[in-house]
């Protein structure tokens, strides 16, 4: 088995880093952000896992189970990721505070692969994964924005959503 490297996507927003941790350490948000390409599942009862569909090109589909292992307020938190028995990843959200704005990185190292996922990474995986961090990072400061405002609107709710809203 070769090394893969990192795929890693990182954007500049308009969001204090305190924001953006609360927000992505509040698993059920990342259903917000991640479109078609990377549509949450289900969540594990302990909500700091979940099962996520990768649905790529071609009609190729990609079932990954997460699990938070590390929180590091406000500066990132990261876990595993695993794609059936063989292929394991480790992802991790850096948050840069930069005044009233963030830095924030998606980082994605593959720790070993089946064989499937090395021919799929290898085949142009590897760019299409890198253009999806980029487009969730994309997304991020709007799905931030329409969290609070469910809050706002539904107190209720306030208890369930992360409190740095």
């Amino acid at each position: 088995m070769r090394a893969v490297a990192p795929v890693t996507a990182g954007l500049l927003i308009e969001v204090t880093a305190e924001t953006v941790y609360g927000f992505l350490s509040h698993l059920p948000n990342h259903q917000r952000m991640g479109g078609r390409q990377f549509r949450l599942d289900a969540f594990a009862a302990d909500r700091l896992g979940a099962r996520i569909v990768i649905c790529g090109p071609l009609g190729i589909r990609r079932t990954v189970e997460t699990t938070i292992t590390c929180l590091h307020p406000p500066r990132g938190l990261g876990g595993t990721a695993a794609v059936g028995r063989r292929t394991i990843a480790h992802v991790h959200w850096t948050i840069r505070a930069a005044g009233e704005r963030s830095h924030v990185a998606l980082t994605m190292t593959v720790l070993r692969t089946g064989v499937l996922d090395r021919l799929l990474l290898a085949a142009g995986g590897r760019r299409w994964l890198a253009r999806g961090f980029h487009r969730v990072l994309t997304l991020l400061p709007a799905s931030i924005g329409a969290a609070a405002l469910d809050v706002q609107e539904n107190p209720g709710r306030a208890a369930a959503a992360t409190e740095s809203y």
